[in-house]
């Protein structure tokens, strides 16, 4: 069951989903991270998944305290452009992911669908369906809407890793065809400028946009077109589940981020978390998220 909320952005508002297992900080900026694998919570009456198709049974650490970081920077970077409170929404599932994994579909997100694990999953994509989607982008006529999701990578390259869902072999290519389906065909349905230049392109793409005034490696980006033979995410369910890979009418665009370790570390996370927000308010900017559907 979901909680109401009040319109009062003078604190934080919060809904909570069954036995609190679900956790949506509402925002007034049409923009949303999800946090799905850094919750404490282990219910005995919600069994241990016992293997994933992945082999991830542990968290990642440090994604919910990296996005409250990235959260608080761009309320400040709004509030200077616009001068008034701005803020995103953050997803959390509370639920440690050996419980419950929203980014799994549902035959693999808990132990054989029990039901209290069963109704934080769909708690889970509810929030962004109802919260997000129908109440914020549509009420308020958005054009398009950004979800991030945050996740953590022990990867031995230590780079950002960005999904759009394009496999590895598509990232091959020296140009991006302009007839790949992604996360974000919302964004370039709507653009002048070509797949190539929104996925990889210098100035204009969030790769390009992380590494720049960094040492910060990024792939995909102009710096690392493909990781080629090395370790990459290309996204997970929630990127497919919740963007417009399918149907650009939905108006949400998914990108999956997924953070090095040494960026989640006491020494360098609040840094690393105010350059990455940096990013995403100049992607943000460039590519007009702002605007109305007229």
């Amino acid at each position: 069951m979901l909680t109401s909320f009040s319109n009062d952005l003078s604190h934080t508002n919060v809904v909570y989903g069954y036995k609190n297992y679900t956790e949506l900080e509402i925002g007034n900026l049409n923009i949303l991270f999800s946090v799905p694998h850094d919750g404490s919570l282990r219910p005995v009456e919600i069994p241990n998944r016992e293997n994933d198709l992945n082999g991830n049974l542990k968290n990642d650490k440090n994604t919910r305290k990296f996005t409250k970081f990235i959260r608080n920077n761009l309320e400040i970077l709004f509030s200077k452009k616009y001068g008034v409170r701005m803020i995103p929404f953050v997803l959390y599932n509370n639920l440690h992911r050996i419980k419950m994994d929203p980014n799994r579909d549902l035959e693999n997100c808990c132990h054989n669908k029990n039901h209290d694990g069963f109704t934080a999953y769909n708690d889970y994509h509810s929030m962004i369906d109802l919260y997000f989607q129908k109440n914020f982008i549509f009420s308020n006529n958005f054009d398009q809407g950004l979800i991030l999701d945050i996740h953590g990578n022990s990867h031995e390259e230590q780079w950002v890793e960005l999904g759009y869902l394009l496999k590895k072999s598509d990232l091959e290519n020296d140009i991006l065809s302009n007839s790949f389906c992604t996360s974000i065909n919302s964004i370039y349905s709507k653009s002048f400028l070509s797949l190539e230049e929104i996925i990889r392109g210098e100035n204009v793409s969030l790769g390009s946009l992380i590494e720049n005034k960094s040492t910060i490696k990024v792939v995909p980006s102009p710096g690392c077109k493909s990781p080629k033979e090395g370790s990459y995410y290309s996204g997970g369910f929630i990127t497919e589940r919740h963007g417009s890979f399918y149907d650009i009418s939905k108006r949400l665009n998914t990108i999956q981020i997924e953070l090095p370790l040494w960026m989640r570390t006491d020494k360098y996370i609040e840094l690393s978390a105010k350059h990455i927000a940096t990013a995403i308010f100049d992607f943000y900017q460039l590519h007009s998220l702002n605007s109305l559907k007229i």
